[in-house]
């Protein structure tokens, strides 16, 4: 007598899978993550070093243990007012897009604005006007290094491909 579990082959399958490819897609996430970020770091305008520093990438959640991407973000409140949305376009060089003009509070000029010799006022009424720029740091990182991109994931490909085909060969003439 014999048993079946319904969907234990594609069980099985997937935990092959994740055993064949799941280090592998991790690895490149994680390098390519690295290079995203540290791209990105030299492209943010730097007055402190806070938005340049808050700059980092998490691997988002596994699908039945397989890698599925990485996410690319800043730890810092006010990176979203000099990156700008994510999901709008602007422009990738100089001159730069601009945000609608809007009025912030003194205090959050305050800082930069004595470090600039200016008057925090002054400040406020010319963001009024123009708005501020935007510099789209992560969205020109990406784009900077699409080659980078294809070159790691082809490395991973045959990574994954040496693995399989190692396997196979030691796998033959056993029973599953």
């Amino acid at each position: 007598m014999s048993y079946d579990v319904a969907g234990s082959r594609e069980f099985q399958r997937r935990l092959k899978l994740q055993a064949l490819a799941g280090v592998h897609l991790r690895n490149f996430f994680s390098e390519y993550g690295k290079l995203i970020v540290t791209d990105a770091k030299k492209i943010a305008p730097k007055f402190e070093g806070n938005l340049r520093g808050s700059l980092t990438f998490r691997h988002l959640p596994n699908t039945a243990g397989i890698p599925t991407g990485i996410e690319v973000f800043s730890r810092s409140p006010y990176a979203l007012y000099v990156h700008g949305f994510y999901d709008k376009k602007f422009n990738m060089k100089e001159p730069w897009s601009r945000t609608k003009p809007h009025y912030p509070p003194i205090s959050a000029l305050q800082k930069w604005s004595d470090a600039k010799g200016l008057n925090p006022y002054l400040v406020q009424q010319a963001i009024g006007r123009k708005g501020t720029p935007i510099i789209p740091f992560f969205k020109i990182a990406i784009k900077q290094n699409e080659a980078e991109r294809k070159l790691l994931l082809s490395k991973t490909g045959i990574k994954i491909e040496a693995q399989w085909r190692a396997g196979r060969r030691g796998s033959f003439g056993t029973k599953i």
